[in-house]
């Protein structure tokens, strides 16, 4: 059992640095080789896409690269890492979200606090969710 944790957790870990090596290559090329009027709309939305793979992906390894000493067992770090997950999807999306918003030029404050409502709505359901 602990053999297969193991390998799971190696492969989840595997999966998101190779995430955020191809989403911070792409963001890193469409912002330095092109502008927005180049690229398009398919273009601006696979920045955006990226842009939301490569922060989930960074908070998520920083959470877990931090709190690893605090799970000395692999089946904990396994649980704490999935839950890290949730967590760092979540603050992707508030970013990605609010830099396309601001981008379109359609934040302003009342915007701003309906999508921090409905990002701490969805994270109590997800907390007090027995599964």
């Amino acid at each position: 059992m602990r053999d297969e944790t193991f390998k799971k957790l190696g492969f989840y870990i595997s999966l998101a640095i190779f995430s955020l090596i191809i989403a911070a290559s792409i963001v890193a090329f469409l912002l330095i080789s092109t502008s927005p009027r180049d690229i398009g709309a398919f273009g601006v939305t696979l920045w955006f896409l990226a842009l939301f793979i490569c922060v989930s992906a960074t908070v998520l390894l920083i959470r877990y690269n931090i709190s690893r000493s605090r799970y000395p067992e692999i089946q904990e770090r396994l649980a704490f890492f999935k839950r890290s997950l949730r967590g760092s999807v979540v603050l992707g999306l508030f970013i990605a979200i609010g830099l396309a918003m601001q981008s379109l030029r359609m934040l302003n404050l009342g915007d701003i606090l309906l999508f921090v409502l409905t990002i701490a709505i969805i994270e109590l359901y997800f907390r007090t969710k027995k599964s």
